[in-house]
């Protein structure tokens, strides 16, 4: 053998020991080595989608977005491990703005196209989709069960449900969504405990009447000139009514045990609750300035102004609008209302995921195959408190995950107002919170109009 020879395959079988010593490191490394992967039944073989390129399109996902958390890399790292175990990529991204959805969606149901659609929809597109035949019916789709209740949102199947038909989905826990968040700085200085809503809540007695005692004594007029200085609350009008209206067993719609949809705005524990509103309004919310931006409201609760903000959850995203908030701020349910079930909790309000009508059944079962694959629990956090580690980051104490979000989480109830299109929650929330109309009045001023689109949807 030459010297060229020898030189030769002394090389190759160094590279070949270094690429086995790779190829043995990065099965070492390999976190999810022990994971079998799961098997087509009909041909018995592990699932093969071909390359399949598959988009869940919604209004504010960016793909490119760099993980903010552990949980979030581990989960990224899952995802991809699935594409590339089963040949499919799955991109989560916003596909239209929040304002062009509902068109976006219906085009593309209505003419189709080449690429593998699930869209994430809301109450504007949901009944009109499905009453236009737009969305594929799940209930087809036999190799998934939406019915899962460890994988999938059991709330969010039935919101769109036809009897045994069913039009929409969505993954994990209900979205915890509105609450109350509270200034700890505001009610230490006027004589309660930092937590104290929190030590309310844990034993049932955070109420109507305890969260007004307490916006009794944090709102002052400073130098006794008969103005108010220091105002209790500074809420979102909107959110403020939802939770209230929820929280003493009322809503502005209801939906019957036939699926039939119903003007709820003027049942007697509605009226009770809008009321009440009215007068908490008068009495402890922050006005508006002329001028000033319609979110004043949480500039005045980040600075510091006002001890209580009636919002969503989603305000305490990590690097969220509260993550420069120099007081320190928790965030508990909605205060019980006197007429309602005694059960703290949120209202279930979950974006909806539909698969259009105009791909055949062959398509549907592989886009909703690939999807709930893609949806499998992230090894090590599959455990029943796991869901929780996402929502830590975002809060300044762990008590706002272990007993707010546990509550919500719990028992979400089903907000239907949201799914009849046309209707505006404005008629009977404006003027009621601005104080030029009694509810009695914009109930009367509304309820014909609302009758109107409630049939339409009904038929």
């Amino acid at each position: 053998m030459t010297i060229l020879k020898k030189m030769c395959c002394v090389m190759f079988a160094a590279l070949f020991l270094v690429g086995t010593a790779s190829a043995a490191k990065k099965k070492k490394d390999d976190p999810y080595k022990a994971i079998k992967p799961q098997k087509d039944p009909v041909s018995k073989k592990k699932f093969d989608f071909k390359g399949m390129s598959i988009i869940v399109g919604d209004w504010w996902s960016d793909p490119d977005a760099a993980p903010a958390s552990k949980q979030q890399e581990d989960l990224y790292a899952w995802r991809q491990w699935t594409q590339d175990t089963y040949n499919v990529k799955i991109t989560q991204q916003a596909v239209s703005g929040w304002g062009s959805n509902p068109q976006f969606v219906q085009n593309f149901c209505i003419a189709g196209g080449d690429e593998n659609y699930v869209f994430i929809i809301d109450g504007r597109t949901a009944n009109t989709g499905v009453k236009a035949s737009l969305f594929y019916d799940l209930s087809k789709v036999k190799s998934v069960d939406y019915k899962d209740v460890s994988k999938y949102d059991q709330g969010c199947v039935q919101k769109l449900q036809r009897g045994n038909s069913f039009y929409c989905f969505n993954w994990g826990k209900p979205e915890p969504k509105n609450g109350m968040f509270f200034n700890k700085r505001i009610l230490q200085e006027n004589g309660f405990s930092p937590n104290y809503p929190y030590d309310l809540q844990k034993e049932g007695k955070w109420t109507w009447e305890t969260f007004e005692e307490i916006c009794k004594k944090v709102q002052k007029d400073t130098n006794n000139d008969g103005v108010i200085d220091v105002y209790a609350m500074s809420s979102f009008n909107t959110e403020f009514t939802y939770a209230a209206l929820d929280s003493n067993g009322g809503s502005l719609i209801g939906r019957d045990a036939n699926g039939k949809y119903f003007n709820n705005a003027g049942s007697e524990k509605s009226m009770e609750a809008f009321n009440w509103i009215a007068r908490m309004w008068a009495t402890y919310q922050l006005p508006q300035e002329e001028g000033a931006n319609w979110d004043y409201f949480y500039s005045a609760f980040i600075n510091g102004e006002t001890a209580f903000l009636a919002d969503q959850e989603y305000n305490a995203q990590p690097n969220g609008r509260f993550a420069s908030m120099t007081d320190d701020w928790g965030f508990v349910c909605f205060p019980l209302g006197p007429h309602g079930d005694g059960v703290y909790k949120t209202i279930h309000d979950t974006n909806m995921c539909v698969i259009p009508s105009c791909y055949d059944a062959e398509r549907v079962e592989k886009i909703a195959k690939a999807v709930d694959l893609w949806l499998e629990p992230v090894p090590g956090y599959d455990g029943p408190e796991d869901w929780k580690e996402s929502f830590y980051a975002g809060f300044r104490d762990s008590r706002a995950v272990d007993e707010t979000l546990e509550l919500m989480a719990k028992t979400p109830n089903p907000r239907y107002d949201t799914l009849i299109s046309g209707l505006s929650q404005g008629d009977m929330i404006w003027g009621v919170c601005a104080g030029y109309q009694t509810p009695e009045e914009a109930y009367e001023n509304c309820k014909n109009v609302w009758q109107g689109l409630i049939d339409d949807v009904n038929r």
